[in-house]
């Protein structure tokens, strides 16, 4: 390929004498454009047949240039329907109407580009998520803009159904954790319904054993002691309930401090002396005559081991044998309660630590007991680091249980548990009482100045906030489940009386959670008794106070 160029020779006097032929050689530069055209041509082409991509060339006023393949796939029309038309039609209704074309149009123009991710109308009426491109072009002869689209539906799709498991994840959560809520509220109104007729029963048979008519007659002693038993039992499967809800759910917290395993032992075996008697079971201990001290919750030690002796004579029959053994193993202590009763069928013993489990042979429901104390003992001692263990060769075999703890020594002296308490401190003690359960409140009142207090009592918030008014009181003792005002309001109002800023104030109630505790501390009360309330421990109570006062 050359260039020619043809030009005339001119003589120096202007004159036209020939001409000159010049040839460039531009072949390099031909084969160039015809490449060049070449590559246009291809582009052009896989543009206009690719199916991946949408692209849709738009003039300046969105009116459809071209329209490849990839288009009409995604949208369902042919070129030919399109051309000559408005952009809009591929934009859902409401698009439309808020001008979202045109605006795509406007960003293209001004930063040369505009990206944009929406649902846009088929040509049967569906829609199709697209996602894309728009650039603007300024060539010679055209000026405009090219649309570049993808159909991402079904990732779309996929996005939507994740986030809809997501939300459905999130309110089933939100579900689960207001029945939780709505659970730990019903067992707290249970405890506290259930426990105030307890009081009162616990109240009236310690009532018998100090009245003075009734000391001396022994039947009364043996009736007022076996309900009192039969209270502290039934506390303790309500208090059970409760915790072995708080530690599935993770709110129950561990006290931690040095507790003596050996005391602790011998507290329970004395606590379960009088049943073990009354139904001919020879009950014995080992390996606590000298102090096993571990660091623990000391309430929920005695907890546990209540739960596993309380089993044990549950299911030995009269003239059996029940033996509790304190042992130690390498760094952990161990606990053996072993028992010649009924024994644990095969089938059943992995089950037997399982919530509300109980042995069909057992399930006769005439020995009592819901099927969560076991239950409550592994959760507890897992949360200790601890484990618990059962093995039975068998009905009618007898059963053996071990609890296991982690050893972790300390070396501090220890309060004993038994270690009496001076009942002198109510001697001439002046009581404020508030409880709106008046039979409650009577026999509370007579139980108290028996021991020798001044005893006011009071059926209401209101009635008790006028008596702390006009008179002294060495103690407030209020219940907190009452109408009109709750034992928190009363607590606040009497706080705000001058003289009854530092005056010692229990909360007695059936109310018996962690965090029922902690609110009638943070309202204002010195300490907070879950009831049944015997006698000592209101004693032990009020002996702790007058000890931090001294502090």
């Amino acid at each position: 390929w050359f260039l020619a160029r043809l030009l005339p020779y001119r003589t120096a006097d202007h004159h036209i004498d020939g001409a000159v032929l010049t040839l460039i050689d531009v072949t390099s530069r031909r084969q160039a454009q015809l490449e060049a055209r070449t590559s246009d041509d291809r582009l052009k082409l896989a543009a206009l047949t690719t199916d991946d991509y949408g692209i849709i060339v738009q003039d300046m006023d969105g009116v459809i240039v071209s329209w490849n393949r990839g288009a009409e796939r995604i949208f369902g029309y042919k070129e030919a329907e399109v051309k000559g038309n408005s952009i809009d039609m591929i934009f859902l209704p409401e698009d439309r109407v808020h001008g979202i074309a045109q605006a795509e149009r406007a960003r293209a123009a001004g930063a040369g580009r505009a990206e944009d991710e929406r649902w846009h109308l088929r040509r049967d009426g569906s829609q199709a998520y697209c996602s894309g491109v728009m650039t603007s072009i300024d060539a010679a002869g055209f000026k405009g803009y090219a649309k570049i689209v993808r159909d991402v539906t079904d990732q779309k799709g996929i996005e939507s159904q994740q986030q809809l498991q997501l939300k459905l994840e999130r309110e089933i959560r939100l579900q689960a954790e207001a029945a939780i809520r709505l659970k730990d509220e019903f067992f707290a109104v249970l405890s506290h319904e259930l426990k105030n007729p307890l009081n009162l029963i616990h109240v009236k048979a310690e009532l018998l054993t100090r009245v003075p008519e009734a000391r001396g007659i022994a039947v009364v002693q043996e009736a007022a002691e076996a309900i009192r038993r039969s209270v502290v039992g039934q506390a303790k499967i309500i208090d059970d309930l409760l915790d072995l809800s708080r530690a599935r759910t993770g709110k129950l917290a561990l006290q931690r401090g040095p507790v003596d395993v050996s005391v602790a032992v011998q507290s329970v075996v004395e606590a379960s002396a009088a049943d073990a008697a009354i139904n001919g079971i020879d009950l014995s201990m080992s390996g606590v005559s000298v102090p096993v001290v571990i660091r623990a919750d000391a309430v929920r030690l005695e907890q546990m081991l209540w739960n596993i002796v309380r089993n044990a004579l549950k299911f030995t029959p009269r003239g059996g044998r029940i033996g509790i053994a304190l042992l130690r193993d390498s760094h952990f202590i161990c606990i053996e309660v072993a028992d010649t009763g009924q024994g644990i069928a095969p089938d059943f013993l992995p089950k037997i630590f399982d919530m509300f489990s109980q042995a069909e042979a057992a399930g006769r429901r005439d020995r009592g007991g819901l099927g969560i104390g076991l239950s409550l003992v592994k959760q507890i001692a897992e949360m200790h680091g601890g484990r618990i263990e059962a093995e039975s060769a068998g009905l009618g075999k007898g059963a053996r249980f071990r609890l296991w703890l982690p050893e972790n020594p300390v070396a501090r002296g220890l309060r004993p548990l038994d270690e009496p308490i001076d009942s002198s401190a109510l001697v001439g003690l002046r009581v404020l009482l508030v409880d709106d359960s008046l039979e409650a409140l009577d026999a509370f009142r007579t139980l108290l100045e028996l021991e020798g207090a001044h005893v006011q009592a009071e059926a209401g918030a209101k009635q008790a906030l006028a008596a702390a008014t006009s008179d002294e009181f060495d103690l407030i003792l209020s219940d907190i489940g009452m109408p009109e005002m709750d034992g928190y309001e009363f607590i606040d109002a009497l706080r705000r009386l001058p003289k009854m800023v530092s005056v010692p104030a229990i909360a007695l109630t059936g109310f018996g959670r962690a965090q029922d505790a902690k609110s009638a501390l943070r309202a204002g009360f010195n300490a907070h008794l879950a009831k049944p309330v015997s006698l000592p421990v209101l004693l032990s109570a009020i002996d702790r106070i007058k000890a931090s006062k001294l502090e």
